[in-house]
This record gives structure tokens, sequence and C-alpha cells, in this order.
């Protein structure tokens, strides 16, 4: 087992790394969140040392590392709605789980067919890929059934001397920040599903923490793709009803919903003119992805429109029937309703009826974090 410092000659190590890993070698590096097995997941004798090392039982899938979606693109399947969902969500910590394409080596993908691919937002892991010319699996560097390390000197007082052999090369690039395995996200089915919680994703299956702007807006992404990434087209406009106090992140969800869906200007607050409306020109690569703007039989795109109400000005019934609220939700729509708990329970249970209505509430756990939960 060698034992390379990254931090002290940088390209030696990736050099060295990149070798190790085309000679079908097992290497232990860094990531986003923890230290990986890295292997050349398309090499049989790789993958069965690297299954060998974890003692990891056949059919439990291996997640691989790319460098875009062109590279995942040559051992996944995506469709247009799990590539913009792709896009937003990576590079970052997050795996996304999609089907096969059946390219890389015995035990990589799950029994039923699908692969897990990451883009860590990581230098390293991004240099070690585009050397290699292709992916490397970035399943965490410690047994079955272990928990994951944050320092080479941690997984090497776990190993016994038999599996320190099995090891080629180890990247030392010191300790690394306690960050939660990446979320694990199946966007293979007709609904998408966590199957592990990560840094933004904890609590029950409803509740997702966000310490960011960043992380608001990736939740975004995913609570939109929950909804919209279903095969069936949806005919009925998609509202997301956003609750809080001020500065908690509702405008920036809403930000992300609109980039999400096309929108080319500034989206910026309507709290004094009620609302803005952007007018999204169809698409016809991201019809899929918006099935509320999409003529089923006629085939067509047809051009989308988002909605960002804020309505904390607005006081009583009237108010709301000047502005026309209700007919704004058209076919082909899609809004984000800052305050909503101000349209009052008449307004709420007529908008129930004409629209998919997804309650989305946002509350400070400190300065620095929001929960939300839907």
């Amino acid at each position: 087992m060698k034992i390379v410092d990254s931090g002290n000659n940088y390209a030696k190590a990736l050099q060295e790394a990149t070798k190790t890993i085309k000679a079908g070698g097992l290497v232990v590096c860094q990531t986003d969140t923890v230290y990986i097995l890295a292997v050349d997941p398309t090499n049989q004798r790789a993958v069965d040392k690297l299954i060998a090392f974890k003692d990891r039982w056949p059919g439990k899938a291996i997640s691989v590392a790319v460098t875009d979606i062109d590279m995942a693109i040559k051992y996944v399947d995506i469709d247009d709605k799990e590539k913009a969902i792709f896009q937003k969500l990576l590079p970052g910590p997050f795996t996304l789980v999609m089907d096969g394409k059946h390219k890389v080596a015995k035990g990589v993908e799950a029994e039923n067919g699908t692969l897990g691919i990451r883009i860590p937002n990581n230098k390293w892991i991004a240099d070690l890929v585009k050397n290699a010319g292709g992916p490397v699996t970035a399943t965490s560097a410690n047994l079955s059934g272990r928990t994951p390390h944050y320092s080479v000197e941690s997984l090497i007082n776990t190993l016994s001397e038999k599996k320190k052999e099995m090891i080629d090369m180890v990247v030392d690039a010191g300790k690394l920040p306690r960050n939660k395995p990446s979320t694990v996200i199946d966007i293979s089915k007709p609904e998408i599903e966590i199957l592990r919680r990560g840094e933004l994703m904890v609590g029950n299956n409803q509740t997702l923490i966000s310490k960011s702007v960043e992380e608001t807006e990736k939740i975004a992404t995913y609570i939109y793709g929950k909804f919209t990434i279903s095969k069936k087209t949806i005919s009925k406009p998609l509202v997301f009803l956003l609750s809080g106090d001020l500065g908690c992140g509702k405008t920036v969800f809403s930000r992300a919903i609109g980039k999400m869906l096309g929108v080319k200007e500034k989206i910026t607050s309507p709290t004094f003119n009620i609302y803005n409306l952007y007018l999204i020109s169809p698409n016809p690569s991201l019809t899929r992805l918006r099935p509320l703007g999409y003529d089923g039989q006629a085939g067509r795109a047809k051009t989308q429109i988002f909605l960002h109400f804020d309505l904390y000005r607005l006081e009583d019934e009237v108010e709301f029937e000047e502005i026309k609220f209700l007919e704004q939700f058209s076919e082909g729509v899609v809004a984000c309703v800052e305050w909503p708990e101000n349209m009052g329970k008449d307004n709420l249970e007529k908008l129930k009826h004409i629209a998919n209505v997804v309650s989305v509430g946002f509350e400070y756990v400190d300065e620095e974090t929001r929960e939300i939960k839907y």
C-alpha cells in the first residue's frame, strides 16, 4: 500500500493515481464528502477487488463519478426531465440513480439495472476522472456496515493486514470536513425516492435542511422534480404555496423554480406588484420536463407561464377579485405563491380544485440554517 501526500505534490499524486486506476488498481482518495475507493468501473478485475475489500454482497450498486452529463449519458439513460434535475443538483453532494446502459463491469449496477452517478464538487476527483478518460467508482472507503472515514489514519486503523494489502495506493489529502456522505436520490422511477439521506435531506421524508442560498436552490429543484417527474402528462397548473417568515428563503426557492423552467429574466420579489408573470418560450428539449405546458394530442410544446405571487400586502377578498387571482391559474402555469395564508380558506379550497397544490413551509433553525418542509 503506497501512501502519497497530495498536499505536497498534487501533480505527482494525480499522475500516480491515474496510472494505478488504469492498471486495474484500487485507490483511496478524497471527495467533497468522505474518502472513497476509486477503481475503473469497466474493469471487472478491479471491480471484483473493490467488492472483496468492502465485503459487499452482490447486487448492491456502486456509484461512479463522472466529469459531466456527456460522460454520464454513456452509462445511464437520461430523459429530458432527469437531465434538468441532473444539471441543477450536480456537481454537489448528490448521487442520482438512473437506468443503466450495462456498460460497466458486473457488480457496479444494482440488481435492477440502475446505476448511481456522482459529480463531486471537488477538484481532485474532477482531475482524476478527466485524466483517467472515464468514470471512476465513488463508493465510500469503509467496510460494509461501518461508518465512513474523514482521514486516512482513521481508515487504516480499522483495516486488517490482509485488507491493507488489497489497497494499491492511498492519496492522503489530510483530514476532510465532516460532511455527510452524498444524498442518494432515485430518479429512475415515476416518483423520486430518497434512498439515503445526506447533508440536505434529514429528519423525515418531508423535512429538508438548508444552510445557504445554493442549498435552498437545490432543495427547490428536488421538490420540483418530485412533483413533475411522473411520466404522466399533467393538465392542471402546479402551484407551490410558500409559507414562512421574512428572509427565510421563499423568494430564493421561487427563483430556482423559475430558472428550472427556463426564465431568462431576473426574478425579483413582487411585493409591490403583487405578482410577476414570466412567459417562457416553448423548448422541445424540455417538453417532458414541463408536462404542464405540453399539448399531448398535437405533440407540440406550448408557451408556458411562470407566476410569482407575493400576497403579503393583500388583506381582503375584494383585492383578490381585483387582480383576478384564481383566473391566473390556467393550463400551462407553474406558480410560486408567497404568504398564501393571506388568500383565505375560500380561495385556498378553490385553488386546490383547479390546480395541483404543494405546500412548502420555511422555518429558521438558526441564523444560517432553514428547515424546509413539504
